[in-house]
């Protein structure tokens, strides 16, 4: 079975920015497990470079530039160029990851097709910062309505697909994203007490400066306790700025630590550090860092947002709080940071939750029985 996995795509497999990079990645991996599957991956980069092909193991990564103006056109540009390796690979089906231009591809390219949702943009437009941020979103929400109304399958990675679409004429398969091998492997050890995690972009929707403020809050209780963010910080440069600043503001310069992207290497070591992961996200389906901590034995402190309350058992794998409740999301962050003992048990069984749901040979396996079934069907 040859399959087209269209979507972002690491060209560095040890800096993966992003979920859906690392759902690709990781998916596209477990599936050249498999003898019978030629797995070819296509995705676009924002660099001049020439197109490239480089091999990961068994995956082949085709890597295009990305087009200038290509949202402002619909992502013809994009489309035609997608159009034009899927005619030459002559996929048995094509995989598209998001509802852009990888979509539109899937869906007008002759070729059985599935499409895993990541976002909803109609929902995440209004957490951009921004009117030109805002003005794309609006693009992306409109090209997602084009594509849902063109999608026969659809790989849901959260049962609040079906909440956010409730009209959607395509068929669902419920499957879960997976996370890198390697979190399951974290030593339960290596925790360190008053070590708050959070792996996530410095943007808006991830409510950095929410889980700042929430901080603040214990920060004289719990005098040890130190808050690190690990991600990017150029996407939002306005909005980075505005969340160093608040740190300033409460006098914790010394305790809020602003890491950067890590290597999967140095993110593995510090989810193993973390007493407790947290996430204030304004609006998420299914966080991938959500599903990286409970495999690396770490309970989270997560904004009830989405369709992050069917990821988090409430008191058992970790604590929800309302979006934008900082006063909540304190109290949360306190009932972790109070025991480490508890947390460590909590972790245990975060663990064993996440080997069952997140694996991603156990996810490639139902992948590729839906991709059987979506070739049988056209």
């Amino acid at each position: 079975m040859r399959v087209a996995m269209l979507g972002l795509y690491p060209p560095d497999p040890d800096h993966i920015v992003g979920g859906v990079e690392a759902v690709t990645y990781h998916l596209a991996r477990a599936l050249a497990t498999f003898p019978e599957v030629d797995i070819h991956t296509v995705s676009f980069r924002p660099t001049r470079q020439a197109p490239r092909v480089i091999h990961h193991g068994r995956v082949t990564a085709h890597l295009f530039p990305t087009p200038r103006a290509d949202r402002i056109l619909w992502h013809r540009p994009t489309v035609r160029v997608l159009h034009r390796v899927l005619a030459t690979l002559q996929p048995d089906i094509v995989h598209a990851h998001g509802t852009t231009m990888y979509a539109g591809a899937a869906v007008s390219a002759p070729f059985p097709h599935v499409i895993t949702v990541h976002g909803i943009m109609a929902r995440e437009a209004p957490t951009v910062w921004g009117w030109r941020r805002r003005f794309a979103r609006e693009i992306d929400r409109w090209f997602e309505r084009w594509v849902l109304r063109r999608t026969r399958e659809i790989i849901a990675i959260s049962p609040y697909i079906a909440e956010a679409y409730p009209r959607l004429r395509a068929r669902l398969h419920f499957i879960e994203n997976p996370v890198d091998p390697r979190f399951f492997d974290v030593p339960a050890s290596a925790m360190e007490a008053g070590n708050v995690l959070c792996v996530a972009r410095v943007i808006p929707r991830k409510g950095i400066l929410s889980l700042i403020r929430a901080f603040a809050r214990v920060a004289g209780e719990f005098p040890a306790a130190h808050l690190y963010i690990a991600g990017e910080t150029t996407s939002f440069p306005e909005y980075a700025a505005a969340c160093r600043e608040e740190v300033r503001r409460h006098g914790l310069v010394a305790r809020v630590h602003f890491l950067g992207p890590l290597s999967m290497d140095a993110l593995a070591q510090a989810y193993g550090r973390a007493q407790v992961v947290a996430l204030a996200s304004l609006q998420e389906t299914a966080p991938v860092v959500i599903a990286e901590a409970l495999a690396a034995g770490r309970p989270v402190v997560a904004t009830a947002v989405g369709g992050v309350p069917y990821m988090v058992r409430e008191g058992e794998t970790g604590w929800l709080a309302p979006p934008r409740d900082e006063a909540a999301l304190a109290a949360a962050l306190a009932r972790a940071l109070q025991s480490p003992e508890q947390c460590a048990r909590m972790g245990a069984r975060a663990r064993e939750d996440a080997r069952a749901r997140f694996h991603p040979l156990s996810l490639a396996r139902k992948h590729l029985e839906v991709y059987e079934d979506v070739i049988r069907e056209a």
